[in-house]
């Protein structure tokens, strides 16, 4: 199931891209790429669509647009964050930091194009995370595999590496529509600054507001040492 996207025009050919192309070639050629729009086309998950009409021999304007599938926004939530992982005091450690992502939502959502903007650097495939499953972005893949082993719902090695000491955290849907905006510290908890503890989500499905995980009160540390990347750990944790 998918949503509906119509184009009109008053006369001429459509023509479309969902791979963030020009339907139409420099020079005035029709890009190999682009397709003729002959009606409805069901967007499964997020998509980036441009378009032209191709008329008389002439184009139009490019028109664009991004598009959101589904309560992408209102169901996906960060659920832990290893910062800092375990310190063994050597620089050459390899970096096993992670972030962990759940659907707190009733269905199945597509998260093509939801993007972290700010404080690592990641933009998800066409992945889908069904209701109540975790998924994971991560700082290596090879070092996270040799520390808590393979076949873990891994989405992707992300650019750059969460700040030691804390720093602003932004997650946004395909259509730019902020999901979380944060910041988390070092000094919330001492467990999770380089003691091996993950900085854990208490109640993902209570987050309704996209700062909420700037208070401190919404997160703990995690129950186990090293985290429980892929799974949630709030039926074993304690005040």
């Amino acid at each position: 199931l998918g949503d509906s996207l119509t184009i009109a025009a008053p006369t001429g050919t459509i023509y479309y891209t969902l791979d963030g192309s020009d339907p139409r070639l420099v020079g005035g050629g029709i890009s190999p790429g682009a397709m003729v729009y002959s009606g409805a086309l069901t967007l499964n998950d997020g998509e980036f669509v441009k378009s032209r009409v191709h008329s008389g021999g002439a184009w139009s304007a490019l028109n664009e647009a991004t598009f959101a599938v589904g309560p992408v926004a209102e169901s996906l939530r960060i659920s832990e964050v290893m910062y800092h992982p375990l310190d063994a005091g050597s620089p050459d450690d390899p970096n096993t930091e992670f972030v962990e992502l759940t659907n707190v939502g009733a269905e199945t959502i597509n998260l093509n194009l939801v993007t972290f903007t700010n404080g690592i650097d990641f933009v998800f495939p066409s992945t889908e995370l069904a209701a109540g499953d975790y998924l994971l972005v991560v700082r290596d893949i090879a070092a996270f595999e040799a520390k808590y082993g393979p076949g873990l719902p891994i989405a992707g090695q992300y650019g750059g590496s969460f700040d030691n000491g804390g720093e602003r955290i932004e997650l946004q849907d395909a259509t730019g529509q902020t999901i979380h905006k944060f910041d988390y510290r070092d000094n919330w908890y001492d467990l999770t600054d380089g003691q091996g503890f993950s900085l854990t989500v208490k109640d993902p499905a209570a987050l309704s507001e996209p700062n909420a995980l700037d208070d401190k009160s919404t997160w703990r540390p995690s129950v186990e040492i090293e985290g429980s990347p892929g799974f949630g750990d709030a039926g074993d944790a304690t005040d």
